[in-house]
């Protein structure tokens, strides 16, 4: 899969959230079965999922149980999310539901990262943000520090 990172940003934060990539990646986005699940960390048993407001909440319970969830039902939570700050959301489309289409992953509230092989999307991206980067490789496990740890 390749990897984009997105960093753009507006007034010193991340000018976009789950709910704007959603919309980017609307009918299909909608149409498909998601995951929403933690960011592993570096450290064992160590995962992270953080967002912020009502949605948020919700989401963050969803996460710690890898809920599966339908595209429409996870637009209508990130609609009511003010930022998701760390959290994976992996879809697949429904006539193919064993095989990833992407994988959405909000990073420490600094960027977006999309995995995909969907050419169109990746196209998508790049054409509608500014500061798009490639990465090497997926953020699959994270080395978490915490003050006083």
């Amino acid at each position: 899969m390749a990897t984009l990172r997105i960093y753009d940003l507006k007034e010193h934060a991340l000018a976009l959230d789950l709910k704007d990539l959603l919309r980017l990646l609307a009918p299909r986005s909608l149409e498909a079965n998601w995951i929403v699940s933690t960011v592993k960390s570096s450290e064992p048993e160590h995962e992270w999922f953080e967002a912020t407001g009502e949605g948020g909440e919700q989401l963050e319970d969803l996460a710690q149980d890898n809920a599966r969830l339908s595209g429409s039902d996870l637009a209508a939570l990130a609609d009511n999310t003010r930022q998701v700050i760390w959290g994976e959301f992996v879809a697949s489309a429904p006539q193919q539901p064993d095989e990833t289409w992407i994988i959405i992953r909000a990073v420490d509230g600094t960027f977006y990262e999309i995995d995909t092989d969907d050419q169109t999307i990746l196209n998508k991206i790049s054409a509608t943000y500014k500061d798009v980067r490639t990465g090497e490789a997926p953020v699959t496990s994270w080395r978490l520090y915490r003050p006083g740890e």
